[in-house]
């Protein structure tokens, strides 16, 4: 599980440092930008994010620049170089979501909790990401994943903020079946 650090937190980089020593060792300066992908894949996995102090530890140990690590981050829409929210909304906004009403969902989510696409709610409850894709559940169109494990469906804008409200005031969610297995 990721410790989610705060920006004016300090960030314990040793847990990064030993990951780097002991499965990051390039033999040469193509084989050090090849791993800077996972490099910050672990460095996410670690803190929930990718750190300005992280990111230059990287930089550093591979022998590369920090805009070369800032390029990949902000190149891959994975990647969050801020801290997320407590709480993430991964909406569906595939064909069937879409025809059943998601773009509705964005504007609720944008105009009553200040949420845009791969951003973090003013109060720091929310993060939220619009995937185009599919989720792979579209009988329950429109959906929201949240926490990567339950699954809101059939959403209205009413639904949607009953639900968020719930949950950030730490209130069991009703939750829909998500996908099968």
């Amino acid at each position: 599980m990721a410790h989610h650090v705060e920006p004016a937190e300090q960030v314990d980089l040793a847990p990064l440092r030993e990951v780097l020593a002991s499965q990051f060792r390039p033999r040469d300066s193509q084989e050090a930008y090849e791993l800077i992908v996972g490099a910050c894949q672990e460095a996410q996995r670690l803190y929930g994010w990718v750190p300005p102090e992280a990111a230059q530890a990287i930089a550093d140990h591979l022998g590369v620049t920090i805009n070369r690590i800032y390029g990949l981050l902000t190149f891959y829409a994975d990647f969050r170089t801020e801290p997320p929210g407590k709480h993430f909304l991964w909406l569906c906004h595939g064909a069937a979501c879409y025809v059943m009403g998601s773009s509705r969902l964005i504007e609720v989510l944008r105009e009553r909790y200040g949420l845009e696409d791969h951003g973090v709610s003013p109060d720091r409850e929310l993060t939220l990401h619009v995937f185009n894709g599919c989720l792979g559940v579209c009988d329950l169109a429109p959906v929201i994943q949240v926490d990567h494990h339950t699954y809101w469906g059939r959403l209205t804008p009413d639904r949607l903020t009953a639900a968020i409200d719930a949950l950030k005031r730490g209130d069991p969610v009703e939750e829909t079946d998500g996908p099968a297995g």
